[in-house]
């Protein structure tokens, strides 16, 4: 492969993710989140300097009906489409509390009481293209 072809081809594989906003492939990109509960009450938001306002809490042996909301640098809320874009999600402490998705919604479950913190990720491909800072869970009585 010549040198040139090789600079292209680097070039183009570095450059997947950026959009100039005219293209067929262009997307959200994420500045902040949102997570809101029962009649849609934000429960957790996170601004675009990454400073986390709020927390989730459950009961023990209960769940909670959450939504997550990432939102862009005009304020618009999203939500990532499943084609090329998942949501993920690490749960420091599994023992303190578990999320889990169904089809419409995301319930946060309860498991023991305690502290624990969740990190999500938009995730675009193998890679995020936003990685939210740990949001505090704490599981009441």
């Amino acid at each position: 492969m010549s040198r040139a072809a090789l600079v292209l081809a680097a070039t183009a594989m570095l450059g997947a993710c950026e959009s100039d906003g005219t293209g067929p492939d262009d997307h959200h990109e994420p500045a902040g989140m949102v997570i809101v509960g029962a009649n849609n009450a934000t429960l957790v938001t996170i601004n675009a300097a990454r400073q986390v306002t709020g927390s989730l809490t459950v009961r023990a042996g209960q769940g909670a009906h959450v939504e997550v909301f990432f939102v862009d640098e005009d304020g618009d809320r999203f939500q990532p489409d499943g084609d090329e874009h998942t949501l993920e999600w690490t749960v420091a402490n599994e023992a303190i509390a578990e999320i889990h998705s169904h089809d419409d919604h995301m319930d946060l479950e309860g498991v023991a009481v305690g502290a624990t913190t969740v990190e999500f990720r938009l995730m675009h491909g193998n890679h995020p293209d936003y990685t939210a800072p740990g949001i505090p869970i704490t599981v009441t009585p």
